[in-house]
């Protein structure tokens, strides 16, 4: 891990971040108790994110098996719920839950070093629920998942982040939308756009998100990077 790198990003993170619960529409204390791990076992409401790893493959490549985190988590920041998974059509979920609680649909500001715009070759659900979003996940890929929901009425217009230019010139969108920040933005295959464009980005977008759902991408970049530059996110937390 380059320290000297953190530091420049952490720099950057407070220039360009405002702290504000902007877009965030959750009652804090109904939140908490109807929290995701209440439906989904799998998420677990925290006060600080923990990186433990666990022994299960969550990807595999030719160089390799990747590990993912023990646990995924949610934790409320500046009354702004915060999503953390390693595989990133674990978004999903928060997306389901999200539009469940305020009973509305989402917009997606894509951040990452991939546009994950693959077609999903089976059959697209029309509706998905918090009981059925859990078995669909795995019929999934980490390409193909906007895709494969895209004829349900959760999801409204996916704006890729993932380009130079997306980056430099991006704008805030004025309907309601969650922040999908792949980490691996930072990794080797995020190097097309500048460091400061990618901060002033994801600050822009996390600010006026109603929720930020974060992929660690085990495999796509190292892990105990990763973490640090979460860590920087969230306020060392």
């Amino acid at each position: 891990m380059n320290q000297k790198i953190l530091w420049k990003i952490e720099e950057l993170w407070k220039k360009h971040y405002q702290a504000s619960s902007q877009g965030a529409s959750v009652d804090i204390s109904s939140y908490a108790i109807n929290a995701v791990s209440n439906y989904y076992p799998k998420f677990h409401l925290v006060d600080t994110f923990s990186f433990k790893s666990s022994e299960k493959t969550v990807f595999r490549d030719a160089y390799g098996d990747y590990k993912g985190l023990e646990k995924q988590q949610l934790c409320l920041v500046d009354e702004k719920p915060i999503y953390l998974f390693d595989n990133h059509n674990e978004i999903l979920f928060p997306l389901v839950e999200m539009s469940t609680i305020n009973n509305q649909k989402y917009e997606i500001v894509h951040i990452d070093a991939h546009p994950d715009d693959a077609i999903f070759p089976e059959k697209k659900p029309t509706l998905l629920n918090i009981d059925t979003v859990k078995d669909f996940i795995p019929q999934t890929l980490i390409s193909d998942f906007f895709d494969a929901v895209s004829e349900t009425n959760i999801l409204g217009k996916v704006h890729r982040i993932t380009h130079s230019d997306s980056f430099e010139f991006f704008v805030v969108p004025e309907e309601p939308y969650l922040l999908s920040l792949d980490i691996d933005i930072f990794g080797p295959e995020g190097d097309f756009a500048e460091r400061e464009d990618k901060i002033r980005a994801i600050a822009k977008a996390w600010s006026g998100a109603a929720a930020v759902c974060i992929a660690t991408s085990p495999g796509f970049i190292d892990q105990e990077f990763a973490r640090g530059i979460i860590e920087v996110f969230m306020g060392n937390r």
